[in-house]
């Protein structure tokens, strides 16, 4: 199952944190502990996950960081997805006001 489809079915609202799997336990995506994302985030192509949306979701981890650094977001859902070789980058998608007036002109 994909990363997006993962999230809209399993998860709402929730801070995630996505890792490698390598052999004899897991690794950052990013390096950092204290990077993190809204899951909703990832679908709507925002934030530091936006990229990994359509990458296998291969497990979940559960590492417990409570402690270990003074910003690290224990509760955040680590998810282990599977490593691409080449990973594509998305763009950062926003909305603004005006395109969001804009489409409800046109549906009106």
């Amino acid at each position: 199952m994909k990363l997006g489809e993962f999230l809209e079915k399993f998860s709402y609202n929730n801070l995630i944190r996505l890792h490698y799997k390598i052999q004899g336990g897991n690794t950052l995506v990013l390096e950092d502990w204290n990077t993190v994302s809204m899951d909703w985030e990832v679908n709507k192509q925002q934030g530091v996950f936006r990229h990994y949306v359509n990458n296998e979701v291969l497990g979940l981890a559960s590492i417990l960081i409570h402690g270990i650094h003074p910003n690290s977001y224990p509760e955040a859902i680590n998810i282990v997805i599977e490593k691409l070789e080449n990973q594509p980058f998305l763009e950062d998608l926003y909305e603004t006001i005006t395109d969001t007036c804009m489409k409800e002109e046109i549906t009106n």
